[in-house]
C-alpha cells in the first residue's frame, strides 16, 4: 500500500515539475519577445543593420591586421639587417 502512495506522490511531483517548467519557458519566451522589441518589420531591419555594422568592423580589423603585419615584416627586416651589420663589425 505504501508503494502505491509513494508512486502517486512521485507521479504528482513529476507532473507538477513538468507544468512548472512549461510555465517558466512560456514566460521566458514572452519576456525575450518583449525585450526584442516585438516580431515585426523592425526586427529584420535591426538585424540587417547590426550585421552591416559588424561586417564594417570586421573589415576595419582585417585592414588593421594587414597594416600590423606589414609593420612587423618591416621591423624584422630592420632587425635582421642590424644583426648582419653588427656581426661584420665584431669580426
Amino acid at each position: 500500500m505504501f508503494s502505491l502512495v509513494g508512486l502517486f506522490v512521485l507521479f504528482a511531483a513529476v507532473i507538477g515539475s513538468a507544468a512548472m517548467v512549461g510555465v517558466l519557458a512560456y514566460f521566458l519566451s514572452r519576456l525575450r519577445r518583449l525585450e526584442g522589441g516585438g516580431m515585426g518589420e523592425a526586427a529584420p531591419r535591426q538585424l540587417t543593420d547590426q550585421m552591416n555594422t559588424m561586417t564594417e568592423e570586421l573589415m576595419a580589423l582585417q585592414e588593421e591586421l594587414a597594416n600590423l603585419s606589414e609593420r612587423l615584416d618591416f621591423t624584422e627586416k630592420l632587425l635582421m639587417s642590424g644583426e648582419a651589420d653588427g656581426d661584420l663589425g665584431d669580426q
